[in-house]
Parts: structure tokens; C-alpha cells; sequence
């Protein structure tokens, strides 16, 4: 472990802005002295000192290809206070303006490493290339007019966000929630936009003041972990849900990152795959799938899991029957 000094060493060499400017493109993208010199618009004498920096603290690695050096962010540094400050500056400085535009200018950079058409330089890296009106609302919008959600109870709304999404793909729309002013705030932005097949009702996910299958589709959308208990939510859940409809979960998978969960106010950090699939079953939901599929793009990247459960259909006599037989 590090003694006072080493702290206080690791401090004044993440004092810098240069150095933090430098270890964000660096874990963008791996870069030469040079291109990270156009990329801050600073000299590479600078840039070089700040590296060697860096590199003796066991933050940054160099690769050699021929006469050029690669470098690029150490993903799991020698010293895990090193890390840990590192991580800590990232976390508030991500959308910094100043670092917005050193992107800005390493993505022109990294694009002219090669010559020939767009296509030709952005083959291979176009998850991180910006494509005129490819955007994610963009996308989600396409592919939301190819749903068909029926009627579609929203646990945990909060203030309509996605209704934009959602109402195309919804018969009837209910969004309940429990927090008074974020209920006010989405009947407010119902009046303002096109969404009759929508609605706001207060209420609580454990409890909905909603009739006995009802609905074709039940959504949890970053919303289970503010369940108090969230099994006794997705019971509800079937509940609410006709013999064949859907619920889906949406949610954060373990994590201890006691930030997130104190400033957002989530009383749970998060739910392992194991965990939500015994509580869907428990439900007495059929499990279609309960998986990782992917993480935040912003640091920490909490890992983010996505669950579909299926309340069974039922024969004349009251048993469950597989849709799909």
C-alpha cells in the first residue's frame, strides 16, 4: 500500500491538466507523440515529457511499430491508488468541455492516419466514428416502429423520457411511478407533444393500481433498482400481465461503486444475472433470456443486464401452455 509521500506524489502528477488531457485520448484511442500533440494542440516536446511521466508511473504503455511509438492508457496499472485516482478525475471531467474538444480534434487526427476515401480510414473503427444522422435517437427510433408493445404498463417511468420511443410502439401507454413531481413532469410533457395513448399514474411498482391482466407488456427501464423489493415488483408484474405477455427488464448488474447508489438514490447495486433470473422465475415468469449486454460508455461502465420474461399462456383447464408448442 502507498505511504503518504507516494499519495502525495500521485496527486501532483494528476494535478496537471495536460497529463489528464493526455490519459483520456489515451484511453480513447492508442496514439503517437504526434497525434497527440494535434490532438491538444501543444508541441511534442511537451507532450513527450508529460508521456515520460506517465509511463514511470505506470499509467501509460508504448508499443513500437518500426520507427513509430504507439501509446496507450494501462488498463490495470501497477498500483492500484494510481488507478484509482486516475479513475476518480475521469469520472468528473468526461464531458469537460476542454476534453470534448481534444475528441473533437483526435478524431480528424486518427481519420487522416490514412489515405484513400472515408470509407477506406473508417473501416474497422465505425463504433467510434461519427456518421451523419446516425445517432442513437436516431436508431432507437427506427427500430421502435417495428415493435409492437400492445398495451404497455412502464414501471418506474419517471418523467416520460421515452415516450417519444415508446407511444409508436404501444396501443395504450400507462407510466406509473411513485415520485409526484416526476409524474407532474411527464403529464406535463403528454400535454406539450402527440401521445393520447399515453397516461401518468401515481403509483407503487410493489402494489400498481392496475387491473389483473391487462397488459401485453411490462417494462423496467433502469428503474428495478429502486425496488424496495424488487422480487414483490415483478410479481406484480405477472400480475399485470396477460397469459403470453412480456416483461422486461433493463437494469444494472453488480457493482460497488457506492456513488452511483448514493447520488441516484438506487437501493440496490445492481442485480447479477443468477439473482434476476430467480426472481423473474419466482415471479412465475418464463425466462426468454437474462444476460450482460454490454456497459456504460462513461466511466465506471457499470455493466448493464437485459432480461425478458414471458407470463405462461393457459389451456382451457387453467394450466400453462408454451406459446411456442
Amino acid at each position: 500500500m502507498d505511504d503518504l509521500t507516494s499519495i502525495t506524489d500521485r496527486l501532483r502528477l494528476l494535478g496537471d491538466a495536460t497529463r489528464l488531457r493526455v490519459l483520456h485520448l489515451l484511453k480513447l484511442e492508442e496514439l503517437t507523440v504526434g497525434e497527440l500533440a494535434a490532438s491538444l494542440a501543444q508541441g511534442q516536446s511537451t507532450i513527450s515529457a508529460h508521456l515520460a511521466r506517465l509511463r514511470e508511473a505506470g499509467l501509460v504503455l508504448d508499443r513500437r511499430d518500426g520507427t513509430r511509438a504507439y501509446y496507450r492508457i494501462h488498463g490495470t496499472a501497477t498500483s492500484p491508488e494510481a488507478q484509482g485516482f486516475w479513475s476518480l478525475c475521469e469520472q468528473r471531467l468526461a464531458e469537460d468541455p476542454t476534453l470534448v474538444a481534444d475528441r473533437d480534434r483526435m478524431e480528424q487526427v486518427v481519420l487522416a492516419r490514412h489515405e484513400g476515401s472515408w470509407l477506406d480510414r473508417a473501416a474497422g473503427s465505425l463504433d467510434r466514428r461519427y456518421v451523419p444522422g446516425r445517432s442513437f435517437e436516431s436508431l432507437a427510433l427506427a427500430f421502435a416502429s417495428l415493435l409492437d408493445l400492445g398495451d404497455c404498463v412502464d414501471m418506474g417511468s419517471g418523467d416520460g423520457a421515452l415516450l417519444e420511443w415508446l407511444v409508436p410502439a404501444c396501443r395504450s401507454l400507462i407510466c406509473l411511478g411513485n415520485h409526484a413531481g416526476m409524474v407532474e413532469s411527464g403529464q406535463q410533457r403528454i400535454a406539450a407533444g402527440k401521445y393520447e395513448a399515453a397516461e401518468f399514474r401515481l403509483g407503487d411498482m410493489h402494489d400498481p393500481p392496475l387491473a389483473t391482466a391487462t397488459a401485453d407488456t411490462v417494462l423496467f427501464v433502469q428503474s428495478l433498482q429502486y425496488a424496495d423489493k424488487p422480487g414483490l415488483a415483478l410479481a406484480a408484474s405477472a400480475r399485470l400481465l396477460r397469459p403470453g405477455g412480456r416483461c422486461l427488464v433493463l437494469t444494472l448488474g453488480p457493482h460497488e461503486d457506492r456513488r452511483i447508489t448514493s447520488e441516484y438514490g438506487h437501493l440496490h447495486g445492481g442485480f447479477s444475472s443468477a439473482k434476476l433470473k430467480r426472481l423473474l422465475q419466482t415471479a412465475g415468469l418464463e425466462v426468454l433470456r437474462c444476460d450482460r449486454v454490454g456497459h456504460d460508455a462513461r466511466s465506471p461502465q457499470l455493466p448493464i443486464l437485459l432480461a425478458v420474461g414471458r407470463r405462461p399462456a393457459e389451456t382451457e383447464n387453467g394450466r400453462s401452455s408454451d406459446l411456442r408448442a
